[in-house]
Formats: structure tokens, C-alpha cells, sequence
């Protein structure tokens, strides 16, 4: 479930120069999902192959890999989803979890976890 888009940086965990995409929060995804030129385009290299479950039930099977995604001055290595040209990029639950970043679906932003409690009287 799609709530808004932010400007994030990535790049290939390995190394390089980072590249900044626009990129749709989606806590109802897992995964982080950019398009496969971009990946390519920073080096990235497909580590797996995963069957995943869309929202309409069918079942498909994407490569994935691994980036430096920053947001805020913090980056943190996430797995990534080599997608679909037409979908354009999601930044998902787990790379929210692993940069410590909350939805403030209000404000339409993403707050360091401790500051959404501090934003909204917790």
C-alpha cells in the first residue's frame, strides 16, 4: 500500500557513486524494488533468484541483489528487488526498518523511529 514518494540515494553496496531515484514508500511491501536498468546501470549484480506473490495472487519470480540505500545522512545495505521496468521503484518495510525510519503517513515524511513518537505527543 503505496502512501507517498521521497528522494533517496543508492548504490551498489560494493561501491560507487550513489544515484538518486524517487521512490515510493510501500509498507505493504517486504522488499525494495528498482528497475532493472537502473541496477544495471550502478553494477549491481543479481545474487538470487525469488518467486514473489503480487496483490492479485499470481505468483512471479524476480532476480535480487543488494544496495547502499541513504535517506537523511544514514545508509544501510538492503536486498533489492531487480523490477519491472513500468512499476518504477518502492522503497519497502524492511529497508524502513533497517535506516530505523518510521512513516508519519500525516506530515507525508519519514522520521527517525524515536522522533514520530516525539511528533505526535508519545
Amino acid at each position: 500500500m503505496g502512501t507517498f514518494s521521497v528522494d533517496v540515494e543508492i548504490a551498489n553496496y560494493t561501491g560507487g557513486d550513489y544515484l538518486q531515484i524517487n521512490a515510493l514508500i510501500d509498507t505493504g511491501s517486504t522488499h525494495t524494488t528498482v528497475p532493472t536498468s537502473i541496477l544495471e546501470g550502478l553494477g549491481v549484480d543479481p545474487m538470487s533468484r525469488r518467486s514473489f506473490r503480487l496483490a492479485d495472487n499470481r505468483v512471479v519470480e524476480y532476480s535480487t541483489g543488494y544496495v547502499l540505500v541513504r535517506y537523511g545522512g544514514d545508509e544501510a545495505v538492503v536486498q533489492v528487488v531487480f523490477g519491472p521496468e513500468d512499476i518504477g521503484s518502492c522503497i519497502g518495510a524492511t529497508t524502513l526498518e533497517n535506516l530505523s525510519l518510521a512513516v508519519d503517513p500525516l506530515e507525508q515524511a519519514l522520521v527517525p523511529v524515536e522522533g514520530l513518537m516525539r511528533r505526535h505527543g508519545g
